[in-house]
């Protein structure tokens, strides 16, 4: 059985920017829900700079899609490295010329928006 690397997280995910009276920062969250889940959070701050803070945005921003394509690529022909059983090399190359593409455009793709939160009361 191949490794889980993270629990899968239901729901709309989405970077958004933090503020409140102790730090400001951002957040992975899930906006679909209400109270809303913090996934993971970057405190923004006087010993961060904004270039490191927008890395560590941008790295929160395409965390989901780089776990699918890890998910994707530890499923791939899984029963047979896992039995160490032969693999074709001509399907792990096609395999791996399209997984590497799907990566580049992940990595390179504009960052999506910060969205707001939406108050179900308001």
């Amino acid at each position: 059985m191949s490794p889980v690397i993270l629990p899968d997280i239901d729901g709309h995910l989405t970077v958004r920017a933090l503020q409140d009276d102790m730090a400001d920062g951002f957040a992975l969250s899930r906006a679909d829900c209400f109270p809303v889940v913090e996934v993971a959070i970057v405190h923004g701050g006087a010993d961060r700079g904004i270039g490191e803070t927008e890395a560590y945005v941008a790295l929160l921003a395409r965390a989901p899609g780089m776990k699918r394509l890890l998910d994707e690529a530890l499923a791939f022909e899984a029963g047979a490295f896992d039995e160490d059983e032969p693999v074709s090399g001509a399907d792990l190359v096609e395999w791996f010329a399209g997984w590497r593409g799907r990566a580049r455009k992940l990595l390179t793709q504009p960052l999506p928006p910060l969205l707001p939160v939406l108050d179900p009361e308001s």
